[in-house]
């Protein structure tokens, strides 16, 4: 009898001390989530991960970058990976294709895409950031321009300023794809290019070497067609979603977790998570970066009317889609905190 109360004993502190585990001594739940390119634009992502937010809830995040917007997505139609966090272009291109997308959270709510010129060019044509947009953009034509990929969120930025203001894209003005920041620097100092346009911190930087000015300032809102904008946002698949709900509410808890501290965390915690992911700037160039970048993360993600409709004008402006879809028909804010 005593035998056996003590392997009921034992069997009883054995789960106690299973069940006292801390979340991150159990087995984590893998999860892929897709992004274009290594940006500041993603910076709750990377906070997430090595602050251990979304260990917290349960799961070990895997970023995969897909060098621009395109495979990113693919990946997440394909089924390959879980969640894809990136810009709208292909929520849009899916919905009008019959494959739907489903948006869950506004991460960004603000165009976070900023362009820079080579120094020479800008002091030739006469141009400046506190010129008015519509001469920085006319001061372009004849002159080759570069996102990171065609069809990608930088490559339509600038097709959308030519069109916006009179240009056509190919015949007054040359924009190509020449990939990330690595390429991107050194072909503006070099006048391949005359403008480049991605995420921070390459725009930084690459002023900060001396041979680019800042060419756009959309982080600071001036530009009412990119303010509440739905231009970062945590893509799932629909049948995902349903299946898989608590997954989805999860994730974004990690993700609003990761912007509090963006928000609320000290430069020097910052630091940490900036140099290991951001290598090549200075500390300054990098908190710098990232305090212009943080007003666009919304502590509560939710997604507006608004933001959709203007993205979606976007997408239609560029030529990429040719109607705009019903808010509801491609975003959903049922999966955040209630």
């Amino acid at each position: 009898m005593l035998c056996t109360f003590r392997a009921v004993a034992v069997v009883v502190t054995t789960l106690a001390l299973v069940f006292a585990a801390p979340a991150g001594a159990q087995q984590l739940k893998k999860i892929r989530v897709t992004i274009p390119v290594p940006a500041l634009t993603f910076y709750p992502l990377y906070v997430g991960v090595d602050r251990g937010l979304f260990a917290k809830q349960g799961f070990d995040v895997e970023i995969i970058q897909t060098s621009g917007d395109g495979p990113d997505v693919d990946a997440l139609i394909s089924g390959s990976v879980e969640f894809t966090v990136s810009t709208p272009n292909r929520l849009f291109m899916a919905y009008e294709q019959g494959k739907p997308l489903l948006a869950v959270a506004n991460l960004g709510n603000r165009m976070a895409i900023e362009c820079w010129m080579n120094k020479d060019v800008a002091a030739r044509l006469g141009v400046s950031v506190n010129t008015p947009l519509e001469q920085r953009i006319k001061s372009l034509k004849g002159l080759t321009v570069a996102g990171t990929r065609p069809g990608a969120f930088t490559y339509l930025l600038l097709v959308s300023y030519a069109r916006r203001y009179g240009l056509e894209p190919q015949k007054d003005l040359q924009i190509i794809g020449i990939g990330g920041p690595a390429a991107m620097i050194p072909a503006v100092e070099n006048n391949q290019v005359a403008v480049a346009c991605t995420g921070g911190p390459a725009p930084e930087l690459a002023v900060s070497r001396g041979k680019s000015v800042m060419f756009t300032n959309n982080l600071a809102g001036l530009d009412p067609a990119y303010d509440n904008f739905l231009f970062e946002l945590l893509y799932v698949r629909p049948e995902f979603a349903k299946s898989d709900p608590d997954v989805v509410r999860r994730m974004i808890r990690g993700l609003l977790d990761a912007i509090a501290f963006i928000h609320d965390g000290s430069d020097a915690d910052h630091l940490v998570v900036l140099k290991k992911n951001f290598s090549g700037a200075p500390d300054d160039i990098l908190l710098a970066a990232m305090k212009s970048i943080r007003p666009i993360f919304k502590r509560d993600a939710r997604i507006t009317e608004e933001s959709v409709n203007k993205a979606a004008q976007f997408m239609m402006q560029t030529g990429v889609v040719t109607k705009v879809p019903v808010w509801s028909a491609v975003a959903s804010n049922e999966f955040l905190p209630r």
